[in-house]
């Protein structure tokens, strides 16, 4: 899959300006704040229908203006053309999406029609980040090649939402008989009790699949000194180092949990337990050593640690893609050597070679020069406030 053209209008800093794209690497420069990271936002709310860079629809809207409009079309693995257009309507707050003809009215049945990976400098706390932005990076990942889990993670949340609001609720009002509160929680918890199993196993199995892209990725790098760790962090593997579980036993120990943390949860006000609040551990195994990165990792290991879980993603879709007409992801390289020595840069450039359509930006046009080497198809822009000018 590749995009051969996007056209903007007002959307941030562009009043309407068009963009015809190859197949191969898309070159965007120019000076900080001109606009060259717009052009890939724009993208991404093709491809996933929100910014990557978790923008409200409000502040993409061109200053003065009250609506944003945003097209592209698409080639995919068969050959077959399709064309995406989404707008916001900044007084009504009414956001259409459109995929050909037909107004997309459910996003699980969107999501993965136009798979794309992302790596940016906001990408670079995920080491260090909250476990909500680890959470996040993972669930859009794995819903580009599940829509079941999708699905099951929309629903899930819905029921999560609910649950909070009634627990919130009673602690401000005292609104309910402490008995009434117990039951409707219960109740909340017996429903999101299923979909909460299915996400975890579903989590648990992905990050056994996962593995063995990142330590691929990382060894093409860095080499085999160092080896990354990912584990999945939950309250339902308290008191065992074991998280090789079926789904019974994961549904027994987070039944369990619900029913221990009942009282804390209403006295709270909040929903204590389930995969909402899980977490994604990132390790390094350095000369037979396992150290956090949260704690013991340098800004470099840092840096190479999450460019090789970004990277590792393009392998992961295209693999779990391979049976459909879909085709490999896009990539999407913001801004990302000014935060790498030149070593790794060449060395990320030869480790792209053979990816799709990759976009990258940067301020520095020297790139190019080494990106060439790796890429049989080039085509670069210069952006200047707002205005392309294809070179």
């Amino acid at each position: 899959m590749f995009l051969e053209e996007l056209h903007l209008i007002n959307f941030k800093n562009y009043r309407n300006s068009s963009f015809s794209f190859n197949p191969g690497l898309n070159f965007i420069y120019g000076e900080n704040g001109n606009g060259k990271t717009n052009i890939l936002e724009a993208i991404s709310l093709l491809c996933y229908s929100k910014s990557f860079l978790m923008n409200s629809d409000s502040d993409c809207v061109m200053h003065g203006e009250n609506r944003y409009d945003i097209s592209g079309g698409f080639e995919n693995a068969s050959g077959s053309k399709s064309r995406v257009k989404i707008s916001y309507n900044r007084d009504t707050f009414a956001k259409e999406l459109y995929y050909g003809n037909e107004k997309v009215s459910k996003l699980n049945e969107f999501i993965g029609s136009f798979p794309l990976v992302v790596l940016s400098p906001y990408d670079l706390k995920l080491t260090s980040g909250t476990p909500q932005d680890r959470r996040r990076n993972f669930d859009l990942l794995i819903s580009q090649v599940s829509r079941v889990y999708l699905s099951d993670l929309r629903d899930y949340n819905k029921i999560i939402k609910q649950k909070n609001s009634l627990l919130r609720e009673n602690v401000l009002s005292r609104r309910y008989q402490p008995m009434e509160v117990r039951d409707m929680v219960t109740l909340w918890n017996s429903e999101l009790l299923e979909l909460a199993v299915k996400i975890i196993f579903r989590r648990l199995d992905f990050i056994e699949e996962f593995r063995k892209y990142v330590e691929e990725c990382f060894n093409k790098i860095v080499g085999t000194r160092y080896i990354p760790v990912i584990t999945y962090e939950s309250d339902i593997f308290e008191g065992t180092t074991d998280t090789r579980f079926d789904a019974s036993e994961i549904r027994s120990r987070l039944k369990s949990l619900l029913d221990s943390r009942l009282d804390a949860e209403i006295k709270r006000g909040l929903s204590l337990s389930g995969p909402h609040r899980d977490n994604y551990i990132f390790s390094m195994n350095k000369d037979g050593t396992l150290f956090d990165m949260r704690t013991f990792a340098s800004q470099g290991e840092h840096k190479t640690f999450v460019v090789s879980l970004k990277l590792s993603e393009f392998g992961y879709i295209k693999e779990n893609l391979q049976h459909t007409n879909i085709g490999d992801p896009v990539l999407l390289l913001d801004d990302v050597f000014s935060e790498l020595d030149k070593s790794r840069i060449a060395k990320i450039s030869q480790l792209i070679t053979g990816f799709n359509q990759v976009f990258i930006t940067t301020t520095d046009i020297d790139h190019l020069e080494v990106l060439k080497l790796s890429f049989k198809e080039t085509k670069a822009f210069n952006i200047i406030n707002g205005t392309v000018q294809s070179i």
